[in-house]
């Protein structure tokens, strides 16, 4: 076995757990946002009797989902872009470019999620209007989507550096 492989092995096993339990994770509060949206909707036109709280907890959760996928969305590159200039440059100056756009991501993330978590220490305990829960709750969502954005833009980087290709994903039968 090449023992420079096992880095990158253990490297792509970190990443694919990731990425499921960020899937699962957005995948879980869509389905809590669809079901609060449905709870209102038949409590509010059908019972004549809206519930209070889950216009709040749609919210929250749509931190949650939004934060984990768009992290998600990063790592592959499918934020919306603009490479019309990029893709005109040689190979060699495209991958420093994009080095430079991880290291940016890498500083912006570690800036937002620094100050969300401060954020969130300061005001953890403070009760939600509706729902009566920590808001802290909802500022760490923010936090877990700057932290998985964070990595993911340090993958990007260690990508770049290493000259790595990432497997396509083996079909499943």
């Amino acid at each position: 076995m090449d023992e420079k492989a096992i880095p990158h092995r253990i490297y792509f096993r970190f990443i694919y757990i990731l990425e499921k339990i960020i899937e699962w994770i957005s995948t879980v509060t869509f389905l809590g946002i669809l079901a609060a949206t449905l709870l209102q909707v038949l409590f509010r036109y059908v019972f004549n009797k809206p519930l209070l709280w889950t216009e709040e907890i749609a919210r929250y959760l749509g931190i949650f989902a939004i934060m984990m996928a768009s992290s998600i969305a990063l790592k592959h590159d499918q934020h919306i872009g603009i490479d019309f200039l990029s893709s005109k440059l040689p190979a060699p100056v495209q991958r420093w470019a994009k080095a430079f756009y991880a290291l940016v991501i890498i500083g912006v993330m570690g800036y937002l999620g620094f100050y969300t978590a401060i954020l969130m220490g300061q005001t953890f305990f403070t009760p939600t209007p509706a729902m009566r829960i920590p808001i802290g709750i909802p500022y760490l969502g923010m936090f877990l989507g700057y932290l998985c954005s964070f990595v993911f833009g340090a993958c990007i980087l260690y990508e770049i550096c290493f000259h790595i290709e990432i497997p396509a994903p083996e079909e499943e039968a």
